[in-house]
């Protein structure tokens, strides 16, 4: 057990695949893959609607 600030994936942290970013209208988009594989990971935004947006969602395929 470890008593720290520090977050523990900084401290454990795994050789995960590369994530990239996309910039959409009002923050940006996590993902994996390539091609016609890519995954939503994550959103970054300040816009709370956004999270609501099923198009959004981690998991779900991008469509460019």
């Amino acid at each position: 057990m470890l008593y720290t600030v520090v977050s523990e994936y900084d401290i454990f942290f795994s050789r995960s695949k590369a994530r990239n970013y996309l910039d959409i209208k009002g923050g940006k988009l996590e993902y994996i893959g390539s091609g016609k594989n890519k995954k939503i990971v994550g959103l970054f935004s300040t816009d709370p609607a956004m999270y609501l947006n099923k198009d959004y969602q981690p998991g779900k395929k991008i469509r460019i």
